[in-house]
């Protein structure tokens, strides 16, 4: 099958549009033909780029919505939008289209989309927190709007973990069309550990024996980069000669690197921009510290897992991940508790191992595909 992985097109570098390049791998391990839709907008260019090895791209001349002035309540409202997508959704030859969405109110008009182009399709939303959670402006406005086109919307909707079902299904009102399918992600070769930990650690002046800890995000508000740095600081405070590592870049760069001086963490703690391959970083790593404000299912914690390290993520988090037991990852506490527990090595080499084997029974490729395979079928049945 023809299968169009359209993205609302935010960027190239968050774990929405990893995610698409990981659903093409798998759908094309099942013998569908992926194709790629999305913004002709420059930052878009980095997923085609990567995009293109898998299968086809299509761009299109179109405006994200938070590149408009009004947010949802403009592209909500822009039918010829909506129509100039039905449009090059149509001339793709697409026999089915996914749309992509990063939260609720994102792309409305690719929903509106769907139904001009009347081609089977069904929509996944990572972040299913309305806009009064967010604490967005004329947050009531924006959330009946949202409502109204995602009830408008006839196809299936997608989420993940659980909580996020949940939400999705109060949010709508309708739990006969929302599904949840766990997102997958490669199965890191263990066996290259060794050789890519020791030149990373080099190229970072980590030694053998000092523990690093890392975190993969963008330096943005949602991820709570500053709260990061407070870790770290509880942290050296009892253990001086601990590193740590953040991948990713954004607009909090400037303050992160004011922090940073003004914690006296210069010589602790590295930071390091976007990185095509982030395994070499994970593998360099003891821990993996998650500590973002909200989520859907992160992509940089299953990746984390499928490299066999033990995560310390955040209460809130941990909560909304019922997969995870309560002895298989550290719950990062605001007040430090949780640190004495690094430096039980063996521990740790327990909770990395546990945490690759829930990567390779619940978050494969294979398992994710044949979800989304059933899904997609489900839809042209209906």
């Amino acid at each position: 099958m023809k299968i169009l992985l359209a993205s609302s097109s935010s960027g190239s570098r968050g774990g929405g549009e990893l995610y698409l390049l990981y659903l093409a791998r798998a759908l094309a391990d099942r013998g569908h033909e992926p194709m790629l839709w999305a913004s002709s907008h420059p930052r878009m260019d980095e997923l085609a780029r990567s995009f293109s090895s898998i299968g086809e791209v299509h761009r299109c001349d179109y405006v994200n919505t938070y590149d408009r002035t009004l947010r949802s309540l403009a592209s909500y409202r822009d039918s010829a939008s909506a129509r100039r997508v039905a449009d090059s959704w149509r001339a793709s030859g697409a026999e089915f289209v996914h749309i992509n969405k990063q939260n609720l109110e994102d792309g409305l008009d690719l929903l509106a989309a769907a139904r001009i182009a009347s081609i089977p399709s069904l929509c996944t939303i990572h972040i299913t927190q309305g806009a009064r959670y967010l604490r967005a402006r004329f947050a009531g406005l924006r959330d009946a709007v949202s409502r109204r086109a995602l009830k408008a919307y006839d196809g299936l909707l997608v989420t993940v973990p659980e909580q996020r079902r949940r939400e999705l299904r109060e949010f709508v009102g309708d739990d006969s069309r929302v599904r949840v399918v766990y997102t997958g992600v490669p199965l890191f070769d263990l066996g290259m550990r060794e050789p890519l930990r020791a030149a990373k650690r080099a190229e970072l002046g980590v030694a053998a024996d000092q523990m690093l800890i890392v975190a993969v995000g963008r330096l943005v508000p949602q991820k709570r980069p500053l709260a990061f740095l407070e870790q770290a600081r509880l942290i050296a405070a009892a253990n001086p000669t601990t590193k740590f590592l953040w991948v990713g870049d954004g607009g909090l760069a400037a303050e992160w690197d004011a922090r940073v001086a003004k914690l006296g963490l210069g010589g602790t703690v590295q930071r390091l921009p976007w990185q095509g391959d982030v395994l070499p970083a994970l593998f360099a790593a003891d821990v993996f510290l998650h500590v973002a404000e909200f989520e859907g299912l992160p992509l940089a914690i299953l990746e984390a897992m499928s490299a066999g390290l033990p995560c310390a993520i955040t209460e809130h988090l941990l909560a909304e991940m019922p997969f995870i037991g309560a002895d298989d990852a550290l719950c990062a506490d605001a007040t430090g508790s949780w640190i004495a527990t690094l430096a039980d090595r063996p521990r740790l080499a327990a909770m990395g191992a546990r945490m690759r084997r829930l990567a390779e029974e619940q978050f494969s490729f294979a398992s994710m595909a044949a979800s989304y395979d059933a899904l997609y079928r489900e839809t042209m049945q209906r």
